[in-house]
């Protein structure tokens, strides 16, 4: 390696030799209050239940007493079965940090569940429901992933191993039922139920992006049913092959305001729990008639379980349990570990969670927390990890005790810059025109539900600069009025036996660097967590920012409603509000993690020395004093700082055009931290870096070339000059690294390397191996190596995932290409080789153009019949070229054209824009962008790395109401080989007009772009 590989090198080993002696950090004790999702009574007396963060719960007493059993692990654990009074099952998982790989769990008891042991390397995803039709033979339900993409699977040796089993149209599977003589009756979270048995498969219902089924219940003797949200019931006489929909028959506003979480059927019976925990809702013929039962409670339900026609048990959330004598005609409460919470979060999504004040208020100060996240991503892929899923893991890292969704007002993506009117017109249409009372509604019914004291939300811009924000910042606010008002909403009064409940305070949660009455400082230590909130806050924030997104310096707040005294208002979130540990609404006192403040404080400072160090390092190392520095750091620091920083360090050497040394940082936090959830992302990136053409293309030549030459819109073409004369005749470009004369040896043969890093990775990380994001790369490698049995397996896996997945038209497509015989499952268009080059004045009149069909871009509800768009792409041996004709969209503007001179990766956000996106070698994980504006305005990037800079030309023009743009890419800087006629690229194409909407050549597609979603360019 030459002089800037040793300086790297050097780096590595003094970030190695601080982080070399980490203690363990100190882990939350949430178990008091941690939710149960599973209640299990194999008698009257001897019972269990399992829930959050690894806990077990069991009773000899029919529940008097309930003591608590250790697990070994600190996972969700999600349902609890036997197949006879000494042998038993509980199932569960979580979905690991960083990584964001769903990882199972399956617990075995030999001894009636006085002890449990985890079953070693099963390699399953998380585990949602599991059933034993005897000691030997078993199913479960799972999160769909990609080495088992149906998530049913089957055991016939007591659980020691599991097999996928095949159907046709996988779910994300959540509840499972024996069916009477063999079988399985199944339900999904997207609103699909099937039945299963021997290899037949049938849905009885299809899925729903508005409806989420929760658990099915079945008495083999008596009645059938399935439940979900918003007051979803329905039952079946006939074992689940069809269905009757009893949502009406519920009583007053349950039949909408109520989400069935869970169900039992005994005999004839069905009883009923979920949200809010007030009612138990019973059916004693089959769901045709029901009564609503006082339960005591107010915080929601998760299970029930009866063990005969009279004694039952139901649990929840803030580790509630209820008990029954009496067939549900009354509950007592057994035990839980608070009444309600003590702070509420109300936002959009996970990225807006303001984590560091959860770490602050929820894991160390210990006040019981719940989160609603109001909204679901427009657009989504029910077989990927359920959006929610990912939320409530990180809620779960940061001590918050429940997270809850209202999965019917569809959130269009913040790039599209919406204004609020059309939010709510989108709102509407999944809500019957009423989205605005429905989201007040179901606030006004969570604050009396939760009852919290301090509520925490998003910030009303007044700008106007965020739409989604003020819309709920707004809807808390008047739900936080309505809320105290016997008058609002009395239905839930009655129906539901809710009671008003007055909010003290209401704070927003401001934009970064806008200062407000309370902020915290993500560097400030907790003593009671050993270390500070940044710290505290990572793992949650790598679930919820899709981004390398740093750790904010700081977050402030501003009150937005008080009803306390002026005094107590804005000094703390909780003066004037006296909670005592171990109350109601907090939990008992933390210890302190470490009593020795002063080292605390000498072990953040060395740690935020390190990260402001690596932070100055965003090209390269600076020599010899830079690492000076890193070197007087030379004793311990907990945590994930070691991995963090080397992460880090390789995110900014990649950031800078320094791949080959961001491949180096990243091979050696594998090695160092191999079992750190960091590592399977670094492996991840790695098999990506080395199996991408694109990569190769760029950085098998070395280094010390010249910068990129500007833009040719600078040098201002007359409206007849050819692309061709604009280029330069003495400067050859090698776009991406900068002249330093230093020399980076680098292997040139990267399928090579990605082959040998996927042999060597598949045994530890095989699911980052076998993810779809990195097995086409690694199947294309691997073929080049000569394993192509290994690499059409990992194809064929994807293939499984089923029709409707586009990671399987990926697939299918190479399979058909490979072949060369059929047509690929995926949109195809044609780029034609031209004998004369267009002229590029932006008119769009040249001949080339009229021979070219267009790429037609529409939206997805094909609403856009006023702002059509179109992109027109042809070829020759030298360039790339393309024009696009679009018209203005509503609600965007082009009233500011930007003057001045142009530059290179210019903000585009806020304007109408065309995204290209040129995958050559179909490994939908590497590519280059290249967006262009209305005003011919660009920006570009390859493999998420903006100092990129191909050669490629743009002129634009603007009238009567339509945008055009005409431009020329150097294929050299796209393609080392040049593509000729037969060859096939992947390609994306989205136009995103700011203020309006979204459009796509392909489906499906998002602002956040879906490269599973590109379509073919095929060269002729």
């Amino acid at each position: 390696m030459g002089n800037c590989y040793r300086r790297a090198s050097g780096l590595i080993a003094t970030i190695i030799a601080v982080c070399a002696a980490m203690p363990v950090c100190a882990a939350g004790n949430y178990s008091g209050d941690a939710t149960l999702h599973d209640v299990y009574f194999q008698d009257p007396q001897i019972g269990f239940s399992v829930g959050d963060h690894g806990v077990i719960w069991r009773t000899e007493t029919g529940g008097e007493n309930w003591g608590q059993i250790p697990s070994g692990v600190d996972v969700e654990l999600h349902a609890i079965t036997f197949a006879d009074p000494q042998r038993g099952w509980i199932v569960g998982g979580q979905i690991s940090p960083y990584s964001r790989i769903s990882r199972g769990v399956v617990l075995r008891t030999i001894d009636g569940g006085r002890s449990w042991r985890e079953i070693p390397k099963l390699g399953l995803p998380r585990l949602h429901d599991v059933a034993f039709a005897d000691p030997s033979h078993g199913f479960a339900v799972a999160d769909p992933s990609p080495t088992y993409p149906t998530g049913l699977f089957e055991t016939r040796d007591g659980g020691r191993s599991w097999r996928p089993l095949t159907i046709e149209k996988p779910h994300p599977w959540r509840s499972l039922a024996l069916l009477p003589g063999g079988g399985l009756l199944l339900t999904a979270a997207d609103g699909a139920t099937a039945w299963y048995d021997e290899g037949v498969y049938r849905e009885s219902i299809p899925a729903d992006p508005n409806r989420r089924h929760r658990q099915v219940a079945l008495d083999p003797q008596g009645a059938t049913a399935v439940v979900g949200d918003s007051g979803l019931v329905m039952s079946s006489s006939d074992r689940g092959i069809s269905w009757q929909v009893r949502s009406s028959n519920l009583p007053g506003a349950a039949s909408r305001q109520f989400d069935a979480r869970g169900v039992a059927a005994t005999g004839a019976q069905i009883t009923i729990v979920g949200s809010p925990g007030s009612v138990a809702l019973t059916s004693r013929d089959g769901g045709q008639r029901w009564e609503a039962t006082p339960t005591g409670i107010r915080t929601p339900l998760s299970a029930i379980t009866f063990i005969d026609a009279s004694n039952g048990w139901a649990v929840g959330t803030l580790g509630t349990i209820l008990a029954t004598r009496d067939g549900g005609a009354s509950w007592i409460v057994q035990r839980r570990g608070g009444e309600q919470a003590a702070l509420f979060g109300a936002f959009r999504s996970g990225q807006k969670l303001p984590c560091e004040a959860f770490s602050r208020l929820s894991a160390a100060d210990g006040y019981l927390t719940a989160v609603e996240i109001i909204g679901r991503p427009e657009t989504s892929s029910a077989i990927e990890l359920q959006y929610d899923d990912q939320i409530r893991a990180a809620c779960l890292q940061l001590g918050i005790s429940e997270a809850d969704f209202a999965a019917t007002f569809p959130l269009p993506s913040d790039k599209l810059g919406l204004d609020g009117r059309k939010i709510v017109e989108l709102w509407n249409q999944a809500n019957d025109g009423a989205a605005l009372k429905r989201a007040e509604e179901r606030m006004v019914r969570q604050l009396r539900t939760w009852r919290p004291h301090v509520v925490l939300t998003e910030y009303a811009d007044p700008r106007g600069a965020d739409a989604t924000g003020y819309l709920i910042n707004q809807i808390v606010l008047s739900a936080v009025e309505k809320a105290a008002d016997s008058n609002a909403y009395p239905d839930q009064l009655d129906s539901l036996r809710l009671t008003p409940w007055q909010v003290k305070k209401v704070f927003a949660a401001l934009p970064k660097g806008v200062d407000g009455a309370i902020t915290i400082a993500g560097t400030q230590i907790a003593p009671q967590l050993a270390m500070s909130f940044n710290e505290h806050a990572a793992a949650a924030r790598s679930l919820l920012d899709d981004d390398e997104t740093p750790a904010p310096a700081a977050i402030s707040f501003e009150l937005n409603r008080n009803s306390l005294p002026n005094e107590f208002g804005d000094r703390d979130f909780f003066s004037g509000i006296p909670l005592d540990s171990g109350g109601v609404s907090r939990r008992p006192e933390r210890p302190l993690a470490s009593s020795n403040l002063e080292e605390l404080r000498r072990l953040a400072q060395r740690r935020h020395n390190v990260q402001r160090i690596v932070a100055s390092a965003r090209l390269r190392p600076q020599g010899p004093a830079w690492l000076a520095q890193l070197g007087d750091l030379t004793s311990d620091l907990p945590g994930d700082t070691g991995p963090q920083t080397l992460y880090q360090l390789a995110m900014h050497q990649h950031a800078g055009g320094n791949g080959p040394i961001a491949a180096e940082v990243m091979t050696t936090l594998v090695d160092r931290f191999p079992d750190h959830p960091l590592a399977e992302k670094a492996v991840a990136w790695l098999l990506t870096f080395y199996g991408s053409q694109e990569i190769a293309d760029r950085f098998a030549e070395p280094a010390g070339a010249a910068e990129a030459a500007p833009l040719a819109a600078e040098i201002r073409p007359t409206s007849v000059t050819p692309a061709a004369a604009f280029l330069p005749t003495d400067d050859v470009s090698r776009p991406g690294l900068v002249s330093t004369g230093q020399e980076v040896s680098i292997g040139r043969d990267f399928s090579r390397i990605a082959a040998q890093r996927a042999q060597q990775y598949s045994a530890k990380y095989p699911h980052v191996v076998a993810s779809p994001e990195v097995a086409f790369t690694v199947s294309r490698a691997m073929s080049g190596e000569g394993a192509g049995r290994t690499s059409e397996n990992l194809l064929h896996r994807l293939v499984a995932r089923g029709p409707q997945d586009p990671w399987s038209n990926c697939a299918q497509s190479e399979f058909v290409l490979g072949r060369n015989v059929g047509i690929p499952p995926k949109s195809i268009a044609m780029c034609l080789q031209t004998s004369s080059p267009p002229k590029l004045d932006g008119r769009l009149d040249d001949e080339t153009w009229r021979h070219c069909k267009p790429f037609d871009l529409v939206s997805d509800k094909r609403d856009d019949d006023r702002w059509p768009a179109a992109l027109f792409l042809a070829y020759d041996q030298e360039y790339l070229y393309f024009a696009i004709r679009a018209k203005h969209a509503p609600g965007a503007n082009y009233a500011n054209k930007p003057t001045g001179k142009r530059e290179r990766d210019a903000d585009l956000s806020k304007r109408d824009r065309l995204e290209m996106y040129f995958d050559i070698d179909r490994d939908y994980a590497s590519y280059h962008k290249l967006a262009v504006d209305w005003c011919g305005w660009t920006q570009e990037s390859s493999f998420g790395d903006a100092s990129w800079n191909p050669q490629w030309y743009v002129q634009a023009d603007d009238v009567n109401g339509v945008w055009t743009v005409e431009g020329a890419i150097l294929l050299k800087d796209l393609a080392k080989t040049p593509p000729t006629s037969g060859d096939t690229w992947a390609i994306g194409l989205q136009r995103i007009a700011a203020g309006s909407g979204f459009q796509s050549w392909t489906i499906p597609a998002a602002p956040e772009v879906v490269p599973a979603g590109f379509g073919l360019l095929r060269f002729q």
